[in-house]
């Protein structure tokens, strides 16, 4: 069996009507057909899952199934089950990234969707739907993320191992809750991704780019300088020499090498003018 499918990461707040190409492009890359939509993470899942099914169903999906699972007994029911074996997407909307994951980890479900995506299928998820794929994954901190045991972390779903994931990341100015995570030694490298922006994940650890923003690529492996480890909780941090990236549409970044391997020149303004015509 190959492993696996593309793991598709949207920073929030992407186009869900019109032209929608972040979405249309989680469509296309295995030409799907059938879509699961896992609304969990949100408090309004009725209204957030009928949104998304109305998208795909616009882009051309033949069927699109909205799972509103809002405990773990919920998750078992056997039409879920049935379902998921059939899903060429598997997609999680934005909300609360440790309520997600709390529900649907620990599940017969949550096993299937890792064997559907082992076998090719597409996952996807915004905002707390893309923190969620990381572990561990973060939360908390925004209004002081460097100051020390401001950001909180848990157990994510771990289709990225060993990378965290943010994501409204320069519209909400997360720079400092990833970078202060980093340096914690938890894990030493993070993604930021921007809103209606979006970073894909193929098999090969090659991550492309697409959309409007800008993704942030942080390494502190080897900050030249952290006094994490000496000051007190509640207490501002000072550190020195980390390595940061900017990428912006277009770009290809090797995970496993943590560089970038290739950019495709104005593709950003490219991408925000293309035209796209339904299947």
């Amino acid at each position: 069996m190959k492993c696996c499918g593309n793991l598709v990461l949207i920073g929030g707040a992407e186009e869900r009507n019109g032209k929608m190409p972040v979405l249309r492009r989680v469509m296309e890359l295995n030409r799907a057909r059938t879509v699961v939509v896992i609304p969990t993470a949100s408090s309004y899942p009725v209204g957030l899952g009928d949104d998304y099914y109305y998208a795909f169903r616009d882009m051309g999906a033949d069927n699109v199934y909205v799972f509103d699972i809002r405990s773990v007994a919920e998750a078992g029911k056997k039409e879920y089950l049935e379902k998921i074996t059939h899903a060429d997407v598997i997609f999680f909307t934005g909300g609360d990234q440790v309520k997600l994951v709390e529900i649907i980890k620990p599940t017969r479900l949550f096993a299937k969707i890792k064997k559907q995506w082992m076998a090719g299928a597409t996952i996807a998820g915004t905002s707390a739907g893309a923190a969620a794929a990381s572990n561990p994954l973060i939360y908390d901190g925004d209004e002081d993320g460097f100051t020390k045991g401001v950001v909180k972390f848990g157990e994510g779903f771990g289709f990225v191992k060993n990378i965290t994931i943010d994501t409204h990341f320069t519209e909400r100015n997360r720079i400092y809750r990833l970078s202060q995570f980093l340096l914690s030694g938890k894990s030493h490298r993070g993604i930021g991704i921007g809103e209606n922006t979006a970073v894909i994940i193929a098999p090969d650890h090659t991550m492309e780019v697409i959309g409007s923003g800008m993704v942030t690529v942080i390494n502190t492996k080897r900050a030249t300088f952290s006094n994490y480890e000496y000051v007190d909780n509640y207490r501002p941090l000072t550190a020195n020499g980390i390595n940061t990236g900017f990428l912006h549409s277009g770009t290809f970044f090797n995970l496993q090498y943590w560089k970038v391997t290739d950019h495709v020149a104005n593709a950003r303004h490219d991408y925000a003018e293309m035209s796209y015509s339904n299947r």
